[in-house]
């Protein structure tokens, strides 16, 4: 059922985990730094939201989604809990299984041929780490194996990256598999060949700007357009610059936005929504105002608009989201498909906090405002 009803919490308390200091926030002070921008957000409000994560403070990080063709109701999100592993729930929010596998930061995935490959980026092992399910009864799978489903009995890799690791993405590019890697408070971006458990590629993520590279200069949010054979890659730090590389040697292609155009803070989750094979927009959390931007999927990448994620019906606002992935396959519930985001202050109406989850919303909801 969709929650059409906002739930405006103007003055619920929040914290802030990464100074550790609890501070007081409105939405009317969100709205009001959109001095940069060239439009007033629009607003959705989200249909489902997952159970709070084991781990406290900022823990739950990036959403995955998996289509099972062969059965949509099936389907599943996986997220992380970036302190402690890998979580599996349902499209009704229902956690079906959970992994203590250490601090999983990203994850990512791809389908092939009846095979499904999940890419992690691991900070307890600084490994990039691989896994392979089939996907016959993989929704079974899950909801019977309630712990510890990422077994280390199944296929998995450890691949070594030589670094302290942070976001990761794959891509399927003509029929090979390929992953991006970032570093932790670092400049270094790695590009593997997952069919040969090869480095291919590492880039400064700073060298391609003007001027001197400031402080905070890791990446972390990326994600491949495989019919375009794009990467785009969100860097934090002063700066805030999303790019977009080719995949064909990992060359640098352009700026798609920075802080000095829609960008506020750190451009975090970066996901693609395709409405045809190479057409669609590309969506990106603008974490400093807890708004999530849009842009054409194709060069030379125009701004579209912005979305904020509001309360309703029991459901609190979307805040300080860091990752998210959307998909456009129909399913039920979601007739255009479905956006998962993080949500960095989980609350009730009361404005009490509880342990970080993850959001489901409609994307036809935020067609209907661009495409009416």
């Amino acid at each position: 059922m969709i929650n059409n009803e906002p739930l405006m919490k103007l003055d619920s308390p929040m914290t802030t985990y990464k100074n550790s200091k609890k501070i007081a926030i409105s939405l009317l002070a969100i709205f009001l730094s959109f001095s940069v921008h060239s439009d007033v957000p629009f607003i959705i409000f989200p249909i489902i939201e997952t159970e709070p994560v084991i781990s406290p403070e900022d823990a739950a990080d990036d959403p995955a989604i998996w289509i099972n063709n062969a059965d949509p109701k099936k389907s599943l999100i996986f997220g992380t809990d970036k302190k402690s592993g890998i979580y599996v729930y349902d499209l009704k929010g229902n956690q079906l299984s959970y992994s203590n596998l250490g601090k999983i930061n990203n994850i990512d995935l791809r389908s092939v041929e009846g095979k499904l490959h999940i890419v992690t980026s691991n900070r307890t092992m600084s490994t990039l780490d691989y896994w392979i399910f089939d996907e016959q009864d993989l929704y079974k799978y899950f909801k019977s194996t309630p712990s510890n489903s990422f077994s280390e009995s199944m296929s998995h890799h450890h691949l070594v990256t030589g670094m302290s690791v942070y976001g990761v993405c794959m891509g399927l590019i003509d029929n090979g598999l390929k992953a991006v890697i970032t570093e932790e408070e670092g400049k270094q971006v790695q590009q593997w060949d997952l069919n040969e458990q090869i480095k291919t590629h590492v880039i400064d993520i700073t060298q391609f700007e003007k001027g001197k590279p400031v402080e905070g200069n890791e990446a972390e949010g990326c994600v491949y357009d495989d019919e375009n054979e794009t990467i785009f890659i969100s860097r934090e730090g002063d700066k805030g610059i999303l790019k977009a590389f080719s995949v064909d040697g990992f060359k640098y292609l352009q700026d798609v936005d920075s802080r000095a155009g829609e960008i506020e803070g750190d451009p975090e989750g970066v996901s693609i929504y395709k409405t045809s094979n190479k057409e669609g927009y590309l969506v990106v959390s603008s974490q400093g105002n807890s708004t999530f931007n849009l842009y054409n999927r194709k060069t030379p990448y125009q701004y579209v608009g912005t979305f904020m994620i509001l309360g309703a019906q029991g459901i609190d606002e979307v805040r300080d989201t860091d990752g998210i992935d959307v998909t456009s396959t129909p399913l039920p519930g979601y007739p255009k498909g479905m956006m998962v985001a993080q949500d960095g202050f989980n609350t009730n109406q009361r404005g009490k906090l509880f342990n970080q989850n993850f959001k489901y919303i409609s994307f036809k909801d935020v067609l209907d405002q661009i495409e009416p």
